[in-house]
C-alpha cells in the first residue's frame, strides 16, 4: 500500500503538470497569435487557488483551529470564493470555431476548467470532512448542497453581470442592488438550480476518486 504523504505527493505533482500544460498551451499559443488574448486562464486559475488555501486553513492554521471567530471569518471567505474554481468552465464562451487556433483553444480552456474544476472539489471535500466531524451527516450534505447553489449564483453574477468576490468590499451597494434586482430574472435562478447542481454533482462525481488526497483531518473545535 502507497503511504498517504507519498500518494499526496504524486497527486500534487499530477496536478502540477496539468497546471504546467495549460501554461506551455497558452504559451504556444501566444506565439502562434502574437497575442494575449486568454492570458486571464492565468489569473482565474489562481483565483481557482484560493478556495483550497482557505480551506487548507482548517487543516494547518494552529490559530484557525483554536479561534471560533477565525473559523467563521475562513468559512465565510471560502463560500465567498468558490464560484472561482469551476467558473473557468464558462471561459468556455470565448471559443470562436472561426479561428485557426480553435482546436487549441479548445483544448486550452478544457485544461484549464478541468483543473480548475478539481481544485473547487478538494476544496469542497475539505470542508465537507470538517461539517461531516461537527454535524450530522445529513446537515453537512444540506449545508454543502446550499453552498453549491451559492456558487451557481456567484458565476452567474461574475459571468453575466461582471462582479467579482471582493466587490463585497469594494462596491457594497451597486452590488446589494444587483442582487435584489437578479432575483426577479429567470436566467439567474437557471444559474443558480443548472450550475449549483452541476457543481454538487461533480463534487460527488470525483470525491471518489480525489479522496485521501489532503482531505480535512484537524482536531475538535466546533464552529
Amino acid at each position: 500500500m502507497i503511504p498517504s504523504a507519498l500518494k499526496n505527493n504524486l497527486f500534487h505533482k499530477k496536478l502540477l503538470l496539468l497546471t504546467a500544460l495549460g501554461t506551455a498551451l497558452l504559451a504556444l499559443r501566444v506565439y502562434w497569435t502574437q497575442s494575449i488574448d486568454f492570458t486571464f486562464l492565468l489569473w482565474n486559475l489562481f483565483l481557482a487557488l484560493v478556495p483550497l488555501f482557505l480551506s487548507k486553513q482548517f487543516l494547518f492554521n494552529v490559530q484557525v483551529q483554536k479561534s471560533r471567530a477565525l473559523r467563521i471569518v475562513i468559512l465565510f471567505l471560502w463560500v465567498l470564493f468558490l464560484p472561482n474554481s469551476p467558473y473557468i468552465i464558462t471561459d468556455f464562451v470565448h471559443l470562436d470555431s472561426a479561428r485557426p487556433t480553435f482546436w487549441l483553444d479548445l483544448l486550452l480552456f478544457f485544461v484549464f476548467s478541468l483543473n480548475g474544476l478539481i481544485l473547487g472539489v478538494l476544496s469542497m471535500m475539505d470542508v465537507f470532512s470538517y461539517l461531516r466531524k461537527r454535524n450530522h451527516p445529513v446537515l453537512a450534505n444540506a449545508i454543502l448542497l446550499f453552498v453549491s447553489l451559492l456558487s451557481g449564483y456567484g458565476i452567474f453574477l461574475g459571468r453575466f453581470l461582471r462582479f467579482n468576490s471582493w466587490d463585497i468590499v469594494t462596491k457594497p451597494l451597486v452590488l446589494a442592488e444587483s442582487l435584489f434586482n437578479s432575483l426577479f430574472l429567470v436566467d439567474a435562478w437557471l444559474w443558480i438550480f443548472g450550475f449549483g447542481s452541476f457543481i454538487w454533482v461533480s463534487f460527488w462525481a470525483l470525491k471518489p476518486f480525489l479522496r485521501g488526497h489532503g482531505t480535512l483531518t484537524v482536531s475538535n473545535p466546533k464552529v
